[in-house]
């Protein structure tokens, strides 16, 4: 169901978790009006939930990786009196699923590595421990605190990447998306199997993409502006580039399955951009990205593609204006991750894909989009995608007034890299199926077919719009 709370779309899912809190409710009631039983202990001796036995240890697996100190949390959540004190706040958000902001819809699709979403039983108990009055319980049953990896969370990068000067963030600004080039100055192509990220100021740091560049064109941007780095908001705004990695609060950095690896060209440069939002006070940040090379033979090489569509125009108004796009499988391909992406009007989109022979399989579905909250998410084992395949990407728009939109009024938007245009698009992180690249005469052809394919439908385009 869709519940519209200060113009932003929240998803709810009612009846596992409503079904729960009435019978913590219903126990209430019934302990409030026994003869001078205290509020907290039914007439059958049971107690609601408590900080200590219950709520703790959701807080320490979902919570405490950004709400602890120091980090991208605005608060933290590590003691009794920090939580009693926003109880009603976390029941409300973990009712909503705004919090933790863990986007993919649950059942659909394949498993999705570090999953930090609640289950229904999970989102019904925070909420009984808010309206029973947030009790603390017997210290006795409160766990040890969460050990957290401080620093880099797979141990020493083989290498670190910074921009050479601090970047500072204005006290009271609009976000801001920079772009910071970092050459690699790699004498060789190397794999990697692992990529991590940084935050140098944790505060102002809201998420990062990371993209490739082996044409220099990112490095003439970066000197054509006074400051370190450039401007752009959808992402490095150069023509020809690859996705590398994503960052955002709560990620959950991991080696790439055995034997898969991506590609870092010699001499090639990391864009680093930074999505930064003011705190009220002038704030300095330099991020870093550790890179780890690969310790094994590379059988196959990890690559990026995208499902879209650039051919769209959102009426007016339009309060649901639905975008689709399709991609033809050109070979036997592994789906390691996809990453949906839209700007700011976007409500909502589905991945999935139709094998040759009509099977269809569900990939990824984010019910209720937020610009703020973009991931590049992982499944726990690789999607075989046949050849002759078809990815299909399913997308809605709200074009109408409400606060999100950037154009007031609504005007008609098409695809573009602004704040106020729009985009669909379905990115993915593919590997060649049966691919083998230790055998001595064996090439990653698969980045030849992928450029092939671009090249025949950019050819195409050309063509129709030719007529």
């Amino acid at each position: 169901m869709f519940d519209s709370r200060d113009g932003r779309a929240i998803w709810r899912f009612f009846l596992p978790r409503r079904l729960v809190l009435m019978a913590w409710m219903a126990w209430l009631v019934t302990s409030a009006v026994m003869g001078g039983m205290p509020a907290s202990v039914s007439a059958g001796g049971k107690k609601p939930p408590t900080y200590t036995k219950d709520v703790a240890p959701i807080l320490q697996k979902k919570c405490q990786n950004c709400h602890r100190r120091h980090q991208v949390g605005p608060f933290a959540l590590e003691t009794y009196e920090q939580a009693r004190k926003r109880a009603k706040d976390i029941a409300s958000v973990v009712s909503d699923r705004l919090m933790p902001p863990w986007k993919p819809a649950p059942g659909v699709g394949p498993k999705l590595k570090h999953d930090q979403s609640l289950a229904h039983e999970e989102i019904a108990l925070l909420e009984a421990w808010a309206e029973a009055g947030a009790p603390q319980g017997d210290p006795k049953h409160l766990p040890p605190p969460a050990q957290f990896v401080e620093g880099w969370k797979l141990g020493p990068p083989d290498l670190i990447l910074e921009p050479t000067e601090d970047f500072k963030i204005r006290p009271s600004c609009p976000d801001t998306y920079r772009c910071f080039v970092l050459p690699t100055n790699l004498a060789k192509d190397t794999y990697i199997s692992a990529i991590d990220f940084r935050p140098g100021n944790p505060k102002v740091v809201h998420h990062i993409n990371a993209f490739l560049d082996s044409s220099g064109e990112a490095r003439l941007k970066d000197e054509a502006e006074p400051r370190a780095g450039y401007t752009s908001f959808a992402g490095p705004g150069i023509a020809v580039y690859d996705e590398l990695s994503f960052w955002a609060g709560g990620h959950e950095p991991s080696h790439f399955p055995p034997g898969v690896g991506q590609l870092l060209p010699r001499q090639s440069d990391v864009i680093l951009q930074v999505h930064y939002h003011a705190t009220g006070k002038a704030e300095v940040d330099r991020t870093r990205v550790g890179v780890y090379f690969s310790r094994e033979p590379v059988k196959q090489a990890l690559h990026w593609t995208t499902v879209s569509n650039s051919k769209f125009q959102i009426p007016v108004g339009a309060p649901n204006f639905e975008v689709k796009a399709n991609w033809y499988v050109p070979t036997e391909l592994e789906v390691l991750a996809v990453s949906p992406h839209m700007h700011l009007l976007g409500r909502d989109m589905r991945m999935s894909a139709t094998y040759p022979n009509g099977t269809k399989q569900d990939l990824i579905h984010i019910p209720v989009w937020d610009p703020s909250w973009q991931s590049a998410y992982f499944f726990q084992k690789p999607i075989a995608l046949p050849g002759g395949s078809l990815v299909n990407v399913t997308a809605h728009f709200d074009n109408s007034e409400y606060p999100r939109n950037p154009n007031q009024p609504p005007k008609r938007v098409a695809w573009g890299y602004g704040a106020n245009d729009e985009m669909c698009e379905g990115f993915m992180a593919v590997v060649k199926k049966g691919q083998d690249l230790t055998l001595p005469w064996a090439k990653d052809d698969l980045a030849e077919i992928l450029s092939r394919q671009r090249l025949k439908n950019m050819l195409k385009q050309a063509a129709r719009q030719a007529r």
